[in-house]
């Protein structure tokens, strides 16, 4: 892979910023994760769902694509279009319109606007047959959709609190921090945005540009991102809270019944209930499938209740239980 590249966009304070929940990023992440069997930390029992919702045929139209060592996919498949305009109000109809959106024509233009005359194989053969392979891709993207849609609708909440929570780093003076534990390959320093990988097509002029946050439900360690517009660059991270839908209906059942989670909520739950290890702030985060930074904000919180301290051992600030946070875990468990 190539080295990273670094984009200027400016002074926090002055970008446009927003948070995306359109549900073609999530989508294309899956994708390109199971097929292309790149490791994105997501649950063994997603993956294997997704493989069996595909068929063989479609899916092995992937592996070449995701095995050429280019990153790069056109706007059409990536599923991205809609990603800076899809607000509280985005819904799965959204994958649907882009699917039905593909055009071959356009997919072929794509294809000749990045390469030139210097068309990669595996693209060469995407370019001579252009529909049958949007009839395919359409097919393939439609069956795994049908598949994991029920989780994204189940994941409507914490979109919603990943929206506030980016609100309130806004307004608090917070972003650089918030932008440098998004659980992704993407780092922020001194109006620099710093990506994964160098692309000859990323757009590095000046100028304010506005800055999409995309939370993605594929996977712990799911990174995605597009520089490309000389006006817009997006990002896909990890959805912090993702771990509260691998356990399903019953972990439902079970959080419905469980009067600590019903007070504290089921993060700040877990890590009370977790504190009793003494742990770091990135164990607890581990524990309870969030980012750090969303473990350190519940763990701030539960400090100022009362309920834990941190303590400090050398060089690792460790948590743990206050008399007032073992009484409320003897009351409520």
């Amino acid at each position: 892979m190539s080295k990273s590249a670094a984009v200027p966009i400016g002074r926090l304070e002055h970008v446009h910023l927003s948070v995306s929940r359109h549900p073609g990023t999530t989508l294309f992440s899956l994708l390109t994760g199971v097929f292309g069997d790149r490791p994105l930390g997501m649950p063994e029992a997603w993956r294997r769902g997704v493989r069996e919702a595909a068929r063989p045929g479609d899916a092995a139209l992937m592996r070449p694509l995701l095995s050429s060592g280019a990153p790069w996919f056109p706007d059409c498949l990536a599923l991205v279009r809609g990603v800076h305009d899809a607000g509280p109000a985005a819904s799965t109809t959204e994958v649907e319109d882009e699917l039905d959106a593909l055009d071959a024509d356009e997919l072929q233009q794509e294809i000749a606007r990045r390469f030139g005359d210097a068309v990669p194989e595996a693209w060469r053969q995407i370019a001579d047959r252009p529909r049958s392979f949007v009839d395919a891709y359409r097919r393939l993207a439609s069956s795994v959709w049908s598949g994991f849609s029920p989780l994204w609708r189940r994941a409507d909440g914490l979109l919603l609190r990943e929206a506030e929570r980016v609100g309130v780093a806004s307004v608090t003076g917070g972003l650089d921090a918030m932008l440098n534990t998004l659980g992704a390959a993407v780092h922020y320093a001194d109006g620099l945005l710093e990506l994964p990988h160098a692309c000859p097509s990323h757009h590095v002029g000046p100028g304010r540009r506005r800055l999409v946050l995309a939370p993605l439900a594929s996977g712990f360690s799911a990174c995605a991102y597009s520089a490309e517009d000389p006006d817009l660059i997006w990002i896909g991270y990890p959805l912090p809270g993702l771990g509260r839908l691998t356990e399903g209906a019953e972990a439902e059942r079970r959080t419905a019944s469980d009067a600590l989670g019903l007070v504290l909520g089921p993060v700040r739950a877990t890590i009370l209930r977790d504190a009793h290890r003494q742990p770091s702030v990135s164990e607890t985060a581990q524990h309870a499938h969030v980012t750090v930074s969303t473990a350190t904000y519940h763990c701030g919180q539960l400090v100022r209740a009362g309920l834990l301290r941190r303590t400090r051992r050398g060089r690792e600030v460790r948590l743990q239980l206050t008399d007032k946070g073992a009484a409320l875990l003897d009351l409520l468990s």
